[in-house]
């Protein structure tokens, strides 16, 4: 029997968790397990095409940046066409159900153009539950609640995330002892295909119906419950807020004198530039594992687990370090922290062809995962401090566009690189990159506005930093 101090942590955990959950929602699960399954297939893709289709890593930055594609047009497309239709739910439970027939026809595609055009068909149709899935928070909340039921929602996708690689290092491991592992990752598809078949099933049940509603945003305190705790691969990310935005007035937006202002326009330039150099250095990283390094599949996912729990961890910290020295100080320092992460394994790619000792691997990943987290919570911060008042959710579409565009330019280039040259090219170029983006954030100057008239503009106070201020979050 436990004796009373281990009831007494039992208790106080359970509180914790009893208090954490308040936050959520029933239908937070079926985004929670969909998230599981993407998070394992984010690494197993790679492992597919390498090891059971036998193709190169120029083919898998081919792959990555028609993915890419698709997922941008998915993207700015979901949200008008789940306006149109006045409802949220059916696009959920949609996305969740082309995920399923995806991974099947992934774990039974005969060749790399089948899985790559599976692939694409997957991305596009998931893409639709990120077009909407905020939406459904805000139009069936109280306004003072949508921070914290965001902020969870979030937080169950990342948690999935991470436990979907924990899943594929334990399945891997288990399936090799019986299969050989072509047929073990082929298997591992088909069961993930079953996990998205619960996951359609949960969302068909409890995801609530609501009709449509437009609900101005108060982005200030939304930014910090959306920073993502996915890393590099943007277009996996749940959460992005491509509010009201669509083809057509993407377009006008740039090119009317009323959209974005010149230092926007700065901003998203050197935000295209940094995710094209994440993606030189994120792409063909799966296979540098496996192929130079020769870790076997399960420690793969392994050293991926890792790299997330480096961005779980610094979430919290990246949210504090915005609030006292402000968004572009943070950007900067993230930028750099990367530029020298990426041209430190440049350097040791061009010297030494093993792998580094465990220690030092999972250290230099942890430092990727805590750069990530600075990355990406300041400059979704940053894009609303710059937007004009009145485009602000146009702004934040806009910036993850030019997202997926950076990984686009990158896929092909990564991968034709690190098969011609060497994976110390592309990080190479990586860092290039990065350093050139820091350049071109430098000169950007950021407006100081007042907490009076974030609240005036969008109803919800803000300190200078551009993050809500304290209590308006989660």
């Amino acid at each position: 029997m436990a004796n009373p101090d281990q009831k007494r942590r039992i208790g106080v955990i359970s509180t914790a968790l009893g208090r954490w959950l308040e936050g959520g929602e029933p239908w937070y699960a079926a985004i929670g397990l969909a998230n599981l399954v993407m998070g394992t297939s984010s690494i197993l893709i790679p492992l597919m095409i390498s090891q059971v289709l036998h193709r190169t890593v120029a083919d898998l930055g081919v792959l990555s940046s028609l993915v890419s594609v698709v997922g941008v047009i998915g993207s700015l497309l979901w949200g008008g066409l789940s306006d149109a239709a006045h409802r949220r739910k059916p696009f959920v439970i949609l996305s969740f159900a082309a995920v399923c027939l995806g991974f099947v026809a992934i774990g039974l595609g005969p060749s790399f153009w089948a899985v790559v055009l599976a692939n694409m068909a997957l991305n596009f149709f998931w893409v639709s539950n990120a077009a909407v899935t905020v939406l459904i928070v805000t139009e069936n909340s109280d306004k003072a609640a949508w921070e914290t039921k965001i902020g969870r929602l979030n937080q169950f996708g990342a948690i999935g995330w991470v436990l979907g690689l924990v899943l594929g290092s334990v399945g891997l491991a288990t399936a090799r002892q019986w299969l050989p592992d072509e047929r073990a990752i082929r298997v591992l598809f088909l069961a993930l295909a079953g996990g998205a078949a619960a996951a359609t099933y949960l969302a068909a049940r409890l995801v609530p119906r609501t009709t449509r509603r437009f609900t101005p945003l108060r982005f200030r305190g939304v930014v910090t419950a959306l920073g993502s705790f996915l890393v590099e691969v943007a277009r996996f990310s749940p959460y992005h807020l491509y509010h009201r935005l669509n083809l057509k007035n993407l377009v006008s937006l740039l090119r009317e004198r009323d959209g974005p202002g010149r230092e926007t326009k700065r901003f998203l330039a050197a935000t295209l530039v940094a995710f094209a150099a994440i993606g030189f250095f994120a792409i063909p990283l799966p296979l540098l594992f496996s192929e130079q390094f020769g870790f076997p599949s399960p420690t793969v996912f392994l050293y991926f687990v890792f790299l997330n729990v480096g961005v779980v961890l610094a979430y919290p910290w990246a949210s504090h370090r915005i609030d006292r020295f402000g968004n572009k100080a943070v950007q900067m320092a993230a930028l750099f922290a990367r530029f020298v992460l990426f041209a430190v394994a440049a350097v040791y790619l061009a010297l030494a062809r093993a792998a580094p000792g465990t220690f030092f691997l999972v250290l230099y990943l942890v430092l990727v995962g805590f750069s990530w987290s600075f990355f990406q919570l300041s400059g979704v911060a940053l894009t609303s401090r710059l937007a004009r008042p009145a485009l602000r959710g146009q702004t934040l579409g806009l910036y993850n566009a030019v997202a997926g565009l950076g990984l686009i330019v990158a896929g092909v280039g990564s991968g034709y690189l690190a098969d011609r040259v060497g994976y110390q090219a592309t990080f190479a170029v990586a860092a290039v990159l990065m350093g050139v983006a820091l350049l071109m954030l430098r000169p950007l100057r950021v407006p100081k506005v007042s907490a009076e008239s974030d609240t005036a503009s969008e109803g919800g106070g803000a300190n200078e930093s551009g993050l809500p201020s304290a209590g308006s979050g989660p």
